[in-house]
């Protein structure tokens, strides 16, 4: 199945964390990465806790693994990053969330998807439509480049494009 994972640091080295956790997805049997965004440079969430700016973007997936599966692959990357339990969006060296599965609809305590924020943030958005342009929100069949712009600060590319993976 194809899959939008948005990838996310504020903490310490971020560029090389978000390299590093796309060769450990890659690297995962049941996971290969398609395409990467590029970085983009964003501002903590309005109402968080977090202090430093972000660097965020999105990566395609083709997935064998369960969603329960990966969210579980997922949740160890963050903790090996040295992620520790956050309240309201605050610092941290690696954040994931899955975002989007296609044609996919799960509502779960532990994960919904697609993620509720997806419209909602330009962080998540742009990235997103660089590396899957015709992605459909699953709920309604809408395109989510119809999705009208979010209101918040426009994420700033610090990458020059959006590229598949090098192995």
């Amino acid at each position: 199945m194809k899959l939008a994972v948005g990838l996310g640091s504020n903490l310490g080295d971020r560029r090389s964390i978000l390299e590093m956790v796309l060769r450990r997805l890659d690297a995962r049997p049941g996971l290969s990465v398609v395409r990467t965004s590029r970085w983009y440079r964003t501002p903590p969430m309005r109402g968080g806790t977090a202090h430093g700016w972000f660097l965020n973007g999105v990566t395609l997936l083709e997935c064998d693994l369960s969603l329960e599966a990966l969210l579980a692959f997922c949740i160890s990357l963050e903790e090996q990053a040295g992620r520790r339990p956050a309240r309201f969006w605050g610092d941290r060296p690696l954040d994931l969330d899955l975002l989007l599965a296609e044609g996919v609809v799960h509502d779960d305590p532990a994960l919904t998807l697609p993620h509720p924020g997806v419209a909602n943030r330009p962080f998540v958005l742009v990235p997103l439509l660089e590396v899957w342009p015709d992605a459909r929100d699953p709920r309604t069949g809408r395109p989510w480049a119809e999705c009208p712009p979010a209101p918040g600060p426009r994420p700033v590319p610090v990458g020059v494009t959006a590229r598949p993976f090098a192995r």
